[in-house]
């Protein structure tokens, strides 16, 4: 139960962050729920194309010869993925006006603006 329970953290620790938790801080705000749909989709059809993949390539040479290689390409991936989560902004203590980077003047009509007919720009 120990090692079930160690093992679910991790895996929500690492692969859950990069798609669930980051996506939802560094698309900008009009963006985000976009991004982040698109950022999920994609960290699943990828865990997709794994599975297909490395099931047809584990027996070329022989039954079981090429899993060490499946490894060192498992490997190769985990380190680019340290990588390219070290390239994505900091964003703790900013606000979401800041994070998105758009000009606020006129984004949301001020609800004790008096002026009539005038719709959100």
């Amino acid at each position: 139960m120990f090692l079930y329970c160690l093992g679910n953290f991790f895996f929500n620790f690492g692969p859950n962050t990069t798609t669930f938790i980051i996506p939802g801080e560094v698309f900008p705000t009009r963006y985000r729920s976009t991004g982040h749909g698109i950022s999920a989709g994609s960290g699943k059809l990828g865990a997709i194309i794994a599975q297909v993949g490395f099931s047809q390539l584990k027996d070329i040479g022989g039954p079981g010869k090429f899993v060490k290689h499946i490894l060192q390409i498992f490997a190769l991936f985990m380190l680019s993925g340290i990588f390219s989560t070290l390239l994505l902004p900091e964003t703790k203590g900013k606000t979401l006006e800041e994070l998105s980077f758009e000009e606020q003047e006129g984004f949301v009509k001020d609800p004790t603006d008096k002026r009539k007919g005038e719709g959100l720009t």
